[in-house]
């Protein structure tokens, strides 16, 4: 694998253990926003260990940029996870986006399935690489 490939990979892992203390205290909006980033950075480092540089943050667009130029089919579960993660990547931040305030827009079963989903992301990422 590509040192910069490893690094992105490296990193996701970093940023999903952040989200698993992040829910643990409570902070829910921001466990999510590092749930988000975890499935962002584990794609990017399946295309850049491709030799595919990407600045997209959209997961979906990730994923099929990943379809139809390296020829990976991610399985439906990882599709339906990235679709779940995408909106959390401005959502859990900003007001506007969230029609509120992101830190009272969370509940601890939204932090639950985005953890997961983070996890389905990485996995399938990891098990591609390795």
């Amino acid at each position: 694998m590509r040192g910069e490939a490893l690094m992105w990979l490296k990193q996701a892992e970093r940023d999903l253990e952040a989200a698993r203390h992040l829910y643990e205290a409570r902070d829910w909006f921001a466990s999510v926003f590092w749930c988000n980033q975890t499935g962002d950075k584990a794609l990017k480092a399946l295309l850049i260990a491709s030799g595919k540089a990407v600045r997209s943050h959209n997961l979906l667009e990730l994923l099929r940029i990943a379809g139809d130029e390296l020829g990976v089919k991610p399985p439906r579960e990882v599709e339906r996870c990235a679709r779940y993660l995408n909106p959390h990547y401005v959502v859990s931040r900003y007001p506007d986006a969230a029609n509120g305030l992101p830190y009272e827009a969370y509940e601890e079963d939204d932090v639950s399935r985005a953890l997961s989903c983070a996890e389905v992301i990485l996995g399938w990422v990891e098990q591609l690489l390795r």
